[in-house]
C-alpha cells in the first residue's frame, strides 16, 4: 500500500495563527487526488509537508503507511513537480531527466534505457539534445514531467504545474497527465485553484477553505450532493444559484424547517415567456436578461430578479433575447441550506 495519511497535522508560521489547523486527510493508494480551494487555503503548504520541505508543527503523516517524521525529502519515494519547471538551463533535455539517476548512481545502461523510454513517453525525442531555452513552456513542463517519472517514484506530488502555459496548452497537458497517472498506477497529489483541472483529473478531490476540508469526494459527487455552500458555490461554472429563503414565492415548493437559502444549478433553470404561472414543485422568478455569452456548445444567461441575479446555463440553440422572462425551477434540483451554511438534508 502507498497511500497518504495525514493525522492532526497542524502547521503555524512563528506565533500566529495555524494555517493548517488538526487535518485529518486520506489519499488513497493509486488516486489522482486533487487538493482544490481559494488562494491562501493551506493546499501548497499540505503537499510540501507531504514531500518533507516543510516541517509540520504538530501531527504525524504517513506514506506506505511508515511515520514520515525525520524522514528527509529524497528518501520518501516521492518525485515533487513544480509550476516554474526548475530545469538546468545549462543542460540538454536528456540530461536534465537524466541529472537524479546519475545523483543516485543508476547505472549507465540502465539510465540510458529508461531515459529512452520516457522521453518517448512524454513526446520529447525530437528534442532530446535541446536546451529549455530552445523549448515551449508545454515541451519544458514535459521535461519536469519527465524527470520525475524516470525516478519510477510511488508518489507523484505537483503543485498547479500548468499554471504559467496558455489555455490550449493547459488542455493539451491535462489530457497527458490523465493518461500518464493511467499507464503508471502511482499516488498522484496535486494542487490546483483551478476547478477544470480538479473537475477533468481528479478521482478525488478534497476542497479547502481556510486550511480545513470543507468536503472531500469523487467530482461527480462534490458537484452534485455538495455538503455546504462552500462547495456548492466553489465548484460549477458558473456556480450555484443561491437565494435568501425569506419572503420568498416558491410556487407550491414547500422548504424543510430552518431553511436560510436554497439553491439551483444554472443547467436546472427553464427560461420561459414572463407572464408564464409556475407548475407545482416550481419555483419561478421574474427576471431581466442584463449578460449573455454563447460558447459554441453551450449559453450562459445572467438575468437580474427582485432575489438578485440567476444565471442559467443552456446547450446551444435558440437564443434567448434580451428583455423580460421567467426562470422556474423544478422543486427536485433545488438544495437547502440553513443558518451555518450546511446542506438540509
Amino acid at each position: 500500500m502507498t497511500g497518504i495519511e495525514l493525522r492532526g497535522v497542524e502547521k503555524a508560521y512563528g506565533g500566529n495563527k495555524p494555517v493548517i489547523e488538526n487535518l485529518d486527510v486520506q489519499i488513497e493508494e493509486g488516486s489522482f487526488t486533487i487538493l482544490l480551494g481559494p488562494s491562501g487555503c493551506g493546499k501548497s503548504t499540505i503537499l510540501r509537508m507531504i514531500a518533507g520541505l516543510e516541517k509540520e508543527t504538530a501531527g504525524e503523516i504517513f506514506i506506505n503507511g511508515i511515520d514520515m517524521r525525520g524522514v528527509s525529502p529524497g528518501a520518501r519515494e516521492i518525485a515533487m513537480v513544480f509550476q516554474n519547471y526548475a530545469l538546468y538551463p545549462t543542460m540538454t533535455v536528456k540530461e536534465n531527466i537524466e541529472f537524479g539517476l546519475k545523483n543516485i548512481k543508476v547505472p549507465k545502461p540502465e539510465r540510458e534505457a529508461r531515459v529512452g523510454e520516457v522521453i518517448e513517453m512524454v513526446g520529447l525525442t525530437e528534442y532530446m539534445n535541446r536546451k529549455p531555452q530552445h523549448l515551449s513552456g508545454g515541451q519544458r513542463q514535459r521535461v519536469a514531467l519527465a524527470r520525475a517519472i524516470v525516478k519510477k517514484p510511488k508518489v507523484f506530488l505537483m503543485d498547479e504545474p500548468l499554471s504559467n502555459l496558455d489555455a490550449k496548452l493547459r488542455a493539451q497537458i491535462r489530457t497527458d497527465l490523465i493518461e500518464l497517472h493511467r499507464n503508471l498506477g502511482a499516488t498522484f497529489v496535486y494542487v490546483t485553484h483551478d476547478q477544470v483541472e480538479a473537475m477533468s483529473m481528479g478521482t478525488d478531490i478534497v476542497l479547502l477553505e481556510s486550511g480545513r476540508i470543507r468536503q472531500q469526494g469523487a467530482p461527480e459527487s462534490i458537484y452534485s450532493a455538495p455538503k455546504n455552500l462552500f462547495s456548492a458555490q466553489f465548484i460549477g461554472s458558473p456556480p450555484m444559484n443561491i437565494i435568501k429563503a425569506e419572503n420568498l414565492e416558491h410556487g407550491g415548493a414547500s422548504l424543510p424547517p430552518g431553511t436560510v437559502s436554497l439553491g439551483f444549478r444554472p443547467e436546472k433553470v427553464i427560461v420561459s415567456g414572463e407572464g408564464r404561472a409556475p407548475e407545482r414543485g416550481q419555483i419561478s422568478f421574474r427576471g431581466e436578461l442584463v449578460a449573455r455569452e454563447i460558447l459554441g456548445d453551450h449559453a450562459i444567461y445572467k438575468f437580474k430578479t427582485a432575489f438578485g441575479c440567476i444565471h442559467t446555463k443552456t446547450m446551444s440553440g435558440s437564443t434567448v433575447e434580451y428583455g423580460k422572462w421567467s426562470v422556474r425551477v423544478d422543486a427536485k434540483y433545488l438544495y437547502y441550506f440553513d443558518e451555518k451554511g450546511d446542506v438540509i438534508k
